[in-house]
């Protein structure tokens, strides 16, 4: 094992958080500590339900879950997918209630913790907690995308640019290998993510196979031209903020850094 590898966090959450910014000890081992307590959970297992009061904050360790919203009458909007190194209720102390549930699509792993530590992050450790807020805030951008997807998009571009989208964040936590990737998602989720037909959602995924653009094999999908794919999509990285941090908060995780170091 390399020096480098040996300093890639084995959480996802921190593989997404050292992607675009390092780690001190001290943080490295608070945040070991926040996933110290773990629980496992089946595939169709609510984790949050729509307007009860959150109870503990939930990091996604393994496994894919979606957010979702439901009407009265059961009718459901998917509203975004739960991807390893996701928090669920980092802002819970903001809010009492949940606005959406949360319902795992495979077996989980989950590690728990009391918003108290929430706050006692920002307290003890603002750089982290500015990183981690910043992680959460990026949800808001994969939103509003959703929105423009179902309200301009077509069905191939709506299809194509959530297969993109998915593929890149995968990515940032090691799930991706040669374009392949696991998708745990039936065409009756896809349907509820994109606002199509399960029959609409079956002719996109089949025109997109024939034109060889991607493979489907059982729950594994392998993207041939990542570019292409994306083209098709009108798919703009931007909003993933995958590259880099805003500089903004770049120079106040520098700053803080730099005084912390002068402390020292």
């Amino acid at each position: 094992m390399t020096r480098a590898q040996a300093n890639i966090p084995s959480s996802p959450l921190g593989r997404k958080i050292t992607s675009y910014m390092s780690l001190t000890d001290e943080e490295k081992s608070f945040l070991n500590e926040l996933e110290r307590n773990v629980t496992r959970h089946g595939s169709r297992s609510d984790l949050l339900q729509q307007g009860e009061r959150y109870g503990c904050v939930r990091v996604m360790r393994k496994g894919w879950a979606i957010r979702h919203k439901a009407l009265p009458d059961g009718r459901r909007q998917v509203v975004n997918f739960v991807l390893p190194g996701d928090i669920i209720g980092f802002y819970c102390n903001l809010f009492e209630t949940a606005d959406h549930g949360v319902t795992t699509l495979t077996p989980a792993e989950v590690a728990n913790f009391q918003p108290e530590r929430i706050i006692e992050l920002f307290k003890l450790f603002p750089r982290l907690a500015a990183a981690l807020a910043w992680s959460g805030a990026k949800e808001e951008a994969i939103i509003a995308e959703r929105l423009l997807s179902v309200g301009r998009r077509t069905a191939l571009e709506r299809t194509a640019h959530l297969i993109v989208e998915l593929l890149r964040r995968l990515s940032i936590v090691g799930l991706v290998e040669e374009g392949r990737f696991t998708l745990p998602v039936t065409q009756e989720i896809l349907a509820d993510a994109l606002g199509l037909s399960i029959v609409h959602i079956n002719r996109t995924l089949r025109r997109l196979r024939d034109i060889g653009l991607i493979d489907l094999a059982g729950q594994q999908i392998t993207v041939h031209d990542v570019k292409q794919l994306a083209s098709v999509g009108q798919f703009d990285e931007l909003y993933l903020h995958l590259i880099q941090a805003p500089k903004q908060l770049e120079h106040a995780l520098d700053a803080k850094s730099d005084r912390k170091r002068a402390g020292d």
